[in-house]
């Protein structure tokens, strides 16, 4: 999600509402939900007026500049966190417009652009949605715009469709997700070290081997949603594994929360940095907690 050190970014607005679902959601299971105009409501004029690129593409713009310039660049990054968002808008307004627009963002990006990387969900886009197969090319490490195949972007995307599934059921939401995540999984998973790595290339070996804290988020996330949609025991058991693998490795028992933004591929601590701004908070492992909550209580 890139943040645009002037100018607007699509993902930080959507990260903004986002935050305000998951402020209220332990509350909104207790009381009953108030009839007045919700913040997130508000802010949703913003993203549909500069943003979104209309029904025929069913995207969204990355990033505007504070002078009016619309950056080229076409991201899948900031249209999944707009995905995520909208999913989120809907469970707290019941406004289906936003439940709608967050099934054509998944339709878009999962289904028919993923089918013009080989199944996969690319990173990068032009102006027209073809795939920029060599932009960030000799950066597989960035943390905004990396090049290659996210292993966690494609757990997020499954994700996303689990979630629309749960409010609107189709069965090819749920065969994108086990696609993706199966995939994502088999090419990404560690079995000399554990937990996924960060990046694999277009000929499916691995551009990035270090281990990164919102990869192994949302994987357990996705993993407990495809065990409740399917009750295949595999993901039951990868969900318990890659937890096994959390526990011993990410979380800091003495003092709290997670470790740093990344390990190296053996699982070694990169700096003693918990928080960094603009790259690591505690947003992707507080959600997935969230989510798994919804699973098993």
């Amino acid at each position: 999600m890139r943040a645009a050190q002037s100018g607007v970014c699509v993902a930080r607005h959507a990260r903004a509402c986002l935050s305000l679902r998951r402020a209220e959601w332990r509350t909104e299971r207790r009381i009953e939900r108030r009839t007045e105009q919700p913040p997130i409501e508000s802010r949703a004029p913003r993203s549909e007026r500069f943003f979104y690129l209309g029904d025929q593409q069913a995207a969204y713009l990355d990033t505007i500049a504070a002078n009016g310039t619309v950056d080229t660049y076409r991201g899948q990054n900031s249209n999944m966190h707009m995905c995520e968002m909208l999913i989120a808008a809907y469970e707290a307004t019941n406004n289906r417009t936003y439940l709608a627009r967050a099934e054509a963002l998944a339709h878009t990006f999962a289904v028919v652009l993923a089918a013009k990387a080989g199944g996969f969900v690319w990173e990068h886009y032009d102006e027209q949605w073809n795939i920029n197969w060599n932009y960030n090319i000799n950066d597989p490490s960035n943390i905004y715009r990396p090049w290659g195949f996210q292993p966690g972007h494609q757990m997020e995307w499954a994700k996303n469709l689990l979630n629309l599934n749960r409010h609107e059921p189709a069965a090819w939401k749920v065969q994108r997700a086990r696609e993706l995540f199966d995939g994502a999984w088999s090419l990404a998973w560690d079995d000399a070290y554990g937990g996924l790595v960060y990046g694999f290339a277009p000929n499916r070996s691995w551009c990035d081997t270090g281990k990164y804290f919102w990869v192994q988020a949302e994987a357990f996330a996705t993993a407990a949603l495809l065990h409740e949609a399917t009750s295949n025991m595999t993901y039951l058991h990868q969900y318990k594994r890659l937890w096994s693998y959390i526990w011993q490795k990410w979380v800091d028992h003495r003092y709290g929360a997670w470790y740093g933004f990344n390990l190296t591929r053996e699982n070694e601590l990169v700096n003693d940095r918990k928080a960094i701004a603009g790259a690591k908070c505690d947003y992707h492992s507080m959600q997935a907690c969230i989510t798994t909550l919804t699973v098993f209580e």
